[in-house]
């Protein structure tokens, strides 16, 4: 994807809020052990959730299709430096003054050496030291995310800019420390795997209710950051898992699948294989639409078997279609990467996704 077009889907980025001050509200089920729940799919909350959004004249809170996890969009939040404001995404959700809160999301770093804070903190506020203050915090300086705990603070590794992390977090109310685990897109091991650490407050029983985003608190800097599928929740059994492959919870052929019906026999499924690998050495062949879904579709069932070889055969002869070029190389991303050509897996998903460039932000 040319440079332009990358900046081009960042500037129609669909808006989450007006700008300014803006809540938006949905009645918390007490029952429910998701606390808040936000896929940023759609500008409204689409769970037990309120979130308040705050945005300066030149600050941005908004949904993006340029990066993303899962679905279509993500959320995207910047903010330039010298206008006396800054750019927040707040979550309010059920005070929480015992067990465990367990708090997921997925964060993408334009550029690790801008500022990026998270806050979780109860009615004390963000900042404050007392009990039901401030919790949990992490953030990037100087080119390295680092946490606060009661000891002060403590790098934690150096983000590489445009990686997908999944920052997994269980906050011990009780023992007011928390487990921290974050896993970046390229690995399934974790980078981060630390538990119960002294909250930053330091006080058991300190009870939480907000959850903030946002970059420079200070307003000293440029930041540029977006972030997915954000969960908070009581019970681990709503929590999602971390990456299935590079930069996403899906396989796009999963994702994307043409014709999702399974072969009801393996018999039927090998007579669709067998179709396929004829139809690919036929030099002569003039395709209609329905043979192109079910050639998609051959490939689609080739992939789950693990027929790898024939998966990618397919993919590569959907590529010269018009139609399908972009989405017939995302599922190809899928086949290299489990091929271990992670290089190749990422160029694809790059040729689709785009590359934003640290450079086009200063």
């Amino acid at each position: 994807m040319e440079r332009c077009a990358v900046l081009a889907v960042l500037l129609v980025a669909a808006p989450l809020a007006a700008k300014g001050p803006r809540l938006n509200h949905q009645v918390h089920p007490v029952a429910s052990p998701i606390l808040a729940r936000y896929d940023f799919e759609e500008s409204t909350p689409s769970g037990p959730d309120t979130f308040w959004v705050r945005e300066s004249g030149d600050g941005e809170v908004a949904l993006s299709r340029a990066f993303r996890v899962s679905g279509e969009r993500s959320l995207h939040i910047s903010e330039v430096p010298g206008n006396r404001d800054f750019a927040e995404f707040l979550a309010y959700f059920r005070d929480t003054r015992e067990g465990a809160v367990f708090i997921q999301f997925y964060l993408l770093l334009t550029d690790p050496g801008q500022r990026f804070n998270f806050g979780l903190a109860g009615e004390k506020w963000f900042l404050s030291l007392e009990r039901h203050g401030q919790a949990i915090w992490l953030q990037t300086d100087d080119g390295y995310l680092r946490h606060r705990t009661a000891d002060g603070w403590q790098d934690l590794f150096a983000p590489t800019p445009f990686s997908w992390y999944f920052v997994d977090i269980v906050y011990h109310v009780d023992l007011g420390r928390y487990d921290l685990a974050i896993y970046e897109e390229s690995g399934r091991d974790a980078l981060v795997d630390l538990r119960k650490i002294g909250s930053m407050n330091g006080h058991p029983g300190s009870a939480v209710k907000f959850f903030s985003l946002i970059g420079d608190l200070e307003d000293a800097g440029r930041f540029d950051f977006f972030v997915d599928d954000l969960t908070i929740a009581t019970d681990p059994e709503v929590l999602q898992e971390p990456f299935v492959a590079p930069g996403r919870r899906r396989y796009f052929v999963d994702s994307l699948a043409v014709g999702r019906l399974e072969p009801r026999s393996e018999w039927q499924r090998d007579l669709l294989f067998q179709w396929a690998r004829e139809t690919l050495e036929d030099p002569e062949w003039e395709p209609s639409k329905r043979a192109l879904d079910r050639l998609e579709k051959a490939g689609d069932q080739a992939f789950r078997a693990g027929e790898l070889r024939l998966a990618r055969r397919v993919y590569e002869r959907l590529r010269t279609s018009p139609d399908r070029a972009g989405r017939a190389l995302l599922k190809l991303a899928d086949v290299l990467y489990l091929e271990h050509d992670f290089e190749g897996e990422r160029s694809l998903r790059e040729s689709i996704y785009g590359r934003l460039e640290p450079e086009e932000y200063r």
